[in-house]
């Protein structure tokens, strides 16, 4: 499944859609006339407050739209496609709306469609430009994010489990880790070590381990597994049951629960 960058819906992303989009729209105004405006017979000694109303609807779309999806994204996997398409109806709906406006202002001399087509060309040129700028950055992001947990993979990184009282009870190199399953109030790490699999039982929780998992290349699969993504071969999928099969012959199969499948599938 093509999946848009990871931080695409986070909270600094919603900051530079509701902000940072409409100010470059603004911008965009400020600096060109568009000829349609002519066209449409609004006078250029108010265009200023035209501009401004314009301002005003795309902040208020991409507020709405971008709050929504922010909720949304919490318990809903989007797809690439998906996340060109809410690009694609927000700006149709800035559009709609600056012509709606603008037609209401002149008298409605003219058809509506005419004015919406005008603005619409218009503010797709204006809004397209901040959105790949947007998309290229959490893009980068992801990227440069991949090539440290690379790194870190190359170097043999050393990763520190800690009990629940703080003291460092493990340590073992990253590429190692194969998975950890919850076990009440224990935590059962497997790891290779000389080619062969150990295990260690920790006294901890997977709370507790989440943040050491998450810096490590280590995602969660289902609720009370961790695994490392590195280390999944395959996603094996029956009528009942989803497993992750990892590099390692005669392992067991990690169980994928439903919420986390598009997660653990978009990283493979």
């Amino acid at each position: 499944m093509n999946q848009p960058p990871k931080n695409i819906f986070s909270l600094s992303s919603l900051w530079a859609h509701v902000v940072g989009l409409p100010l470059f729209v603004l911008g965009l105004l400020l600096l060109f006339f568009p000829y349609g405006f002519r066209n449409l017979e609004v006078t250029f000694s108010r265009y200023s407050f035209h501009i401004t109303m314009t301002f005003c609807i795309v902040l208020l779309v991409m507020l709405i739209s971008r709050l929504t999806t922010y909720f949304l994204q919490k318990n809903t996997t989007f797809t690439q496609t998906q996340y060109y398409l809410l690009c694609g109806a927000e700006i149709l709906s800035a559009s709609g709306f600056t012509g709606l406006y603008l037609w209401l202002f002149t008298g409605r001399k003219e058809a509506y469609f005419m004015f919406f087509g005008y603005v619409l060309v218009y503010l797709a040129v204006a809004m397209a430009i901040p959105y790949l700028i947007i998309f290229q950055h959490f893009f980068l992001r992801d990227k440069e994010e991949q090539l440290q947990d690379a790194e870190k993979l190359s170097q043999g990184e050393k990763v520190r489990f800690l009990d629940e009282r703080g003291n460092v009870k493990l340590i073992v190199s990253q590429s190692s880790i194969l998975y950890i399953q919850s076990e009440e109030n224990y935590l059962r790490i497997y790891y290779m070590d000389e080619g062969k699999l150990n295990n260690y039982l920790l006294r901890s929780s997977m709370k507790r381990v989440e943040d050491t998992c998450a810096k490590n290349g280590l995602v969660r699969c289902h609720r009370s597994y961790f695994v490392n993504k590195n280390r999944v071969q395959v996603l094996q999928k029956d009528k009942d049951f989803t497993y992750a099969i990892l590099d390692v012959p005669n392992t067991a199969h990690i169980p994928v629960s439903k919420n986390y499948y598009d997660q653990i599938s978009a990283i493979l």
